[in-house]
């Protein structure tokens, strides 16, 4: 439980997106919004008895909700970085 609030420290250093704010980056609000889900996903999974089917979904949402910090979200500002470079090289040979 104390990763959990101890991942929130690294957010600084995995976002690694040149534009901050959401308004510009539409793939990372697409990952927000699945971050989200899995957010209220784990909250139910919670609240349920520790039987089979819910302890494998348990730990399916809990090793996404560690990747969305670690792996994702840098994953995403690199590719949304490459993506603003193409199209400014792009429109500069206009």
């Amino acid at each position: 439980m104390f990763a959990s609030l101890l991942i929130i420290l690294v957010l600084p250093k995995t976002d690694l997106g040149l534009t901050k704010g959401l308004q510009f980056r539409p793939l990372s609000k697409v990952m927000f919004y699945i971050f989200v889900a899995n957010f209220l996903i784990l909250q139910q999974l919670g609240a349920k008895h520790v039987e089979s089917p819910f302890i494998e979904f348990g730990q399916i949402s809990t090793a996404l909700y560690f990747a969305h910090f670690l792996v994702i979200m840098p994953v995403t500002s690199i590719i949304e970085n490459t993506l603003v470079d193409l199209y400014q090289i792009n429109n500069k040979a206009k």
